[in-house]
């Protein structure tokens, strides 16, 4: 009896160690699962962007350019949702607010843009400016 019961305390011990070991065999045995949060992309990309020239000059798209603010700001929002990636810049140039788009290397990527936005806003152009 003294030995049934001590074999099966010992069995009653050792099955759960048993059954651990079968299942770190499978293939999730070092795999780590990461969830990040996408703003972490948001901020790598601030932080990664070069330092600022002063003596270069911005290559951007001018896409609107009104009177009344309310006006620009519908601009911008009908250009951020079917542009969700690109910068806006609202400009105010006394009596005309101006909405640029975009930072651009060179002349012809803002005008490979330009051309695909021209039928949605037919008036947009490539501007320089100083920063």
């Amino acid at each position: 009896m003294k030995y049934i019961l001590s074999f099966g305390l010992l069995l009653i011990l050792f099955i759960p160690c048993i059954a651990a070991n079968d299942s770190t065999d499978t293939d999730l045995k070092n795999n780590i699962l990461f969830f990040k949060d996408p703003r972490v992309d948001i901020l790598q990309k601030i932080y990664s962007r070069k330092a600022v020239d002063p003596n270069k000059k911005n290559i951007r798209v001018q896409v609107a350019q009104a009177a009344s603010r309310d006006d620009i700001f519908d601009a911008k929002a009908q250009f951020s949702a079917r542009y969700p990636g690109i910068t806006t810049y609202i400009k105010y140039a006394s009596p005309n607010f101006k909405l640029r788009v975009g930072d651009f290397e060179s002349k012809d990527e803002a005008f490979k843009f330009m051309k695909q936005i021209k039928p949605y806003f037919p008036s947009s152009f490539v501007i320089e400016e100083k920063n």
